[in-house]
């Protein structure tokens, strides 16, 4: 038998999911954001909340992989 461990594992998009959506997104995020925005030629939105920019986030991966894969 496995002993409990005293921190639980959580999957990594768990971890990623916003406390409260309505926040405004976090540092990582905007490092993120401002990054993909730069690359994908779109403007960068400081206003947006934790659940908006991780919206955006994977939009303009997406977006950004297909033109690198063109």
């Amino acid at each position: 038998m496995i002993p409990p461990t005293a921190k639980p594992v959580v999957a990594e998009t768990e971890a990623q999911t916003a406390q409260n959506p309505d926040d405004p997104m976090t540092s990582q995020q905007a490092d993120m954001l401002r990054v993909l925005c730069e690359e994908a030629g779109e403007p960068f939105d400081a206003s947006l909340t934790q659940a908006q920019a991780m919206e955006r986030i994977e939009v303009l991966r997406d977006r950004t992989n297909d033109e690198q894969n063109l």
